[in-house]
């Protein structure tokens, strides 16, 4: 039941009544939450003395402390509040007051005529608003029914109509996320809120997941969209995971930015460390290109063909003239990743780095003498 007394306050700090005025809830409005149930005897007595109230600066009462948060004047709107509870801050912006909290006890002059309902029929009215936004609510793939068989989310609806009291809240860490967000939270037709959002189940979250995904829009366009209808604990996360997963959206994504180049460390001599390739076909023969990466000295043998017997025939003749170096860096050509060649660099105690897949310019001494050749 709303009971709200209007005041004048003395000089001496007396109080005297102006008038009365109650009502008892719709059965809708039984199923507010303890926040809105509060709200809504604030601005039922506002509606109700409005010819006291307009034009004139005074001051709101109430022994419900999160109120004085919510409408205070100085705090503006909270985004993610409930909807109602938006339209009743900006009916109440229109006025000139200030909230005070209110312990209970101090407040027995609204509150002790409040145990005393008097019963009316009420007709239920709802505000076009809210009708069609639970209208594209019914739309998604979560029901008022999915939400009372879930455990956790059964137990946060008791705490939005109830308080945190009713509940044990000890070592609850799943519920966490919703205590913190309990200013924030409603229930309409059975259904979990968050300000304008359904809070989607754990169990249906994935099919949710899909329904946003189709069509591929992206991390970002999914985080929009789900911030305009659903909402539970860790959903941006959910969501830049969902992403990372779609083997379809990995493929048309864009390059990542390409690491620094790590220049090759100087060799303190000649012939320590050698840089080999091919270059050709040019007139129907290949060219192995070496170049000393101290001297930058390049050595060019003609070959009939590039298999890795020949290469390893080329190469023991240049050693035998400059000595085994001590590394020897390739790319991946067939010649240079065979086992036979991988034998003859151990026999020779001879390191063996190859560049990697599709990255020519790690073995870039060789690549610019083969293009100068």
């Amino acid at each position: 039941m709303a009971l709200v007394p209007s005041f004048h306050t003395l000089p001496s700090g007396e109080e005297k009544p102006i008038a009365f005025a109650s009502r008892t809830l719709s059965k809708a409005e039984q199923n507010y939450a303890q926040i809105e149930r509060e709200a809504l005897a604030i601005v039922f007595g506002v509606r109700k003395f409005h010819q006291y109230l307009y034009g004139r600066k005074f001051t709101l009462f109430t022994d419900h402390r999160p109120l004085t948060t919510v409408f205070g004047p100085q705090n503006g709107i909270p985004s993610m509040a409930a909807a109602r509870m938006q339209r009743w801050a900006l009916l109440l912006s229109a006025h000139n007051y200030t909230i005070e909290y209110k312990r209970a006890e101090h407040h027995a002059n609204a509150d002790g005529l409040s145990r005393l309902p008097l019963q009316v029929e009420h007709r239920e009215k709802q505000d076009a608003v809210e009708l069609f936004y639970l209208g594209q609510v019914g739309k998604l793939p979560v029901s008022a029914t999915d939400i009372r068989r879930e455990t956790i989310l059964a137990t946060v609806v008791e705490m939005v109509l109830k308080g945190t009291q009713a509940i044990s809240l000890t070592d609850n860490n799943e519920l966490s996320p919703f205590i913190s967000k309990r200013s924030e939270l409603s229930v309409q037709h059975g259904c979990l809120m968050r300000g304008m959002r359904v809070v989607v189940p754990h169990k249906l979250r994935k099919r949710v997941l899909e329904e946003l995904h189709t069509g591929h829009p992206g991390i970002v366009r999914m985080k929009a969209i789900a911030r305009s209808y659903v909402w539970w604990p860790g959903l941006d996360a959910d969501i830049e995971l969902q992403v990372k997963m779609c083997q379809s959206c990995q493929q048309i994504q864009k390059m990542p930015s390409q690491a620094p180049l790590h220049p090759w460390e100087w060799p303190s001599k000649p012939w320590e460390r050698i840089h080999v390739d091919f270059a050709g076909p040019c007139e129907g023969h290949m060219y192995l290109v070496v170049v000393d990466a101290h001297s930058k000295w390049p050595e060019v043998q003609v070959m009939t063909s590039a298999t890795a017997e020949k290469t390893i025939e080329v190469l023991r003749n240049l050693f035998s003239h400059y000595g085994l170096p001590e590394v020897l860096v390739s790319d991946n050509g067939p010649q240079f990743v065979s086992q036979e060649f991988a034998n003859f660099l151990k026999a020779n105690h001879v390191k063996h780095i190859r560049s990697a897949p599709y990255h020519p310019a790690m073995n870039g001494q060789a690549e610019r003498s083969k293009a100068k050749a």
